[in-house]
């Protein structure tokens, strides 16, 4: 079994379509990287993430929403959890040897205060691995583009504005500002990908009036229910798994792999 189909298959039994297919892209992706630990999570929220992609359970989760790191310790794939700013965090320098970020930056304001925190509390030539979206997730839409071929480019701004502040997008910038951040803070980056493909991006948005019954409860029991038979997930899998094997080529989101360079290296500078 191939990594996407691994994780399609696991999120299909905790998430709504949309959600499922973005998310096995980000973890088929984090998949193919040497995980050391410990390791912190930085914006675990509820462990969504956690639950289909750790077989065992990661050092630390962070997240600034209480309820949510309720939800993340329901899973059990965290063996300590922690309610902190990733922009102040609590730990002191050189404590983790990874640090991962799924899709958490856009959404915090200033993430450059993210990237200096998470080298300094990173070990020399400790790894972090971050999924964000760029800039041209706002593009990628099928709804925005339904709009745009009709004339009412207006409505299309509109929807736009509205499915930013629905996300709580806070920071959406190019692929290059992100990777000048990135730089600036001091890693060297190994890797950056384009992933979540046009095609994906486009059915996460179609998708997403089919998952308001599985966030009713959320607030409540910080979780999505989600029910499933394996039947039809059988054949969600046979629809959609050639999609989720192809080639990222012009991704609306960014995966990269950076390093904390050695002490020597630094002290040179």
């Amino acid at each position: 079994m191939t990594h996407a189909e691994k994780y399609f298959r696991r999120y299909l039994d905790i998430s709504p379509l949309g959600v499922s297919l973005w998310r096995a892209v980000e973890a088929k992706h984090l998949a193919t990287v040497d995980l050391k630990r410990p390791i912190l999570d930085v914006g675990c929220g509820f462990g969504e993430f956690a639950q289909a992609f750790f077989d065992e359970p990661a050092d630390m989760g962070l997240d600034i929403a209480p309820l949510d790191l309720y939800g993340a310790a329901k899973t059990r794939k965290y063996k300590n959890l922690i309610l902190a700013d990733a922009r102040n965090m609590p730990f002191p320098k050189e404590t983790f040897s990874t640090i991962i970020s799924i899709s958490t930056l856009e959404h915090i304001p200033q993430p450059d205060r993210v990237l200096k925190e998470a080298y300094r509390i990173l070990k020399p030539n400790g790894k972090i691995i971050f999924t964000m979206e760029t800039s041209k997730v706002v593009q990628g839409g099928a709804y925005r583009d339904v709009f745009n071929k009709i004339g009412l480019s207006r409505l299309s701004d509109i929807y736009e504005k509205r499915f930013n502040e629905f996300f709580n997008r806070k920071t959406l910038i190019s692929r290059e500002m992100w990777l000048i951040k990135i730089r600036k803070a001091g890693f060297v980056i190994e890797k950056s990908e384009d992933i979540i493909s046009p095609t994906i991006t486009k059915l996460f948005d179609i998708f997403l009036l089919t998952s308001w019954p599985s966030q009713l409860f959320k607030p409540l029991f910080a979780r999505r229910f989600v029910y499933r038979p394996k039947f039809l997930s059988d054949i969600l899998v046979r629809i959609f798994l050639n999609i989720l094997k192809d080639s990222d080529k012009d991704g609306t989101n960014l995966f990269v792999v950076a390093r904390k360079p050695s002490q020597t290296v630094v002290d040179q500078k």
